[in-house]
């Protein structure tokens, strides 16, 4: 296939959990993809591997949300309730002993630049989970921003673990 300019991507994306917009974002999404690897060694070879075997991989999405509301702390804290239907609040429990996969749910990333309905460049984690780490500051001349990090987990039956695409693309 020739090289085209077409393929270079730039732009920021939508942040999407389980159907909810968490709004804008400040300093960019990024995803992180890491694979921890075992070399196989025999006496013969020394310390020279004589074969490689993937021993698990790791997905992180950081997302720096700007929009700093009670709903969204609600999405991003496990262990979080909204209270109150005019003055409101956030009350958050220590949430010891939560099972992040048994929470998570689908995320996804979607080019701004795209229409809605083109899911073709869509970064989609099925099984994604916060621990609600989240880190924020108030100063007088930076906004508020939820420093949120995702974990994906892959599916138990189809060890799914992210799809760069179209999801609902089939064979």
């Amino acid at each position: 296939m020739p090289s085209s300019t077409q393929n270079v991507k730039v732009g920021v994306c939508t942040v999407d959990f389980d159907g909810t917009d968490l709004g804008y974002t400040k300093g960019g999404v990024s995803v992180t993809v890491s694979t921890e690897t075992y070399s196989v060694t025999v006496d013969q070879f020394g310390d020279t591997a004589i074969s490689e075997i993937i021993t698990g991989r790791m997905l992180t999405v950081s997302t720096p949300l700007a929009e700093t509301t009670l709903a969204n702390l609600v999405q991003i804290m496990p262990g979080a309730t909204l209270i109150g239907s005019g003055a409101q609040k956030v009350e958050v429990v220590d949430a010891v002993s939560t099972d992040l996969l048994s929470i998570s749910g689908v995320l996804t990333l979607h080019p701004q630049a795209l229409a809605a309905n083109d899911a073709s460049e869509d970064f989609v984690v099925p099984k994604a989970a916060t621990p609600g780490q989240i880190e924020f500051s108030y100063e007088l001349n930076s906004e508020r921003v939820f420093n949120c990090e995702w974990k994906g987990y892959p599916d138990p039956t189809t060890r799914l673990l992210f799809v760069f695409g179209d999801i609902s693309a089939t064979a």
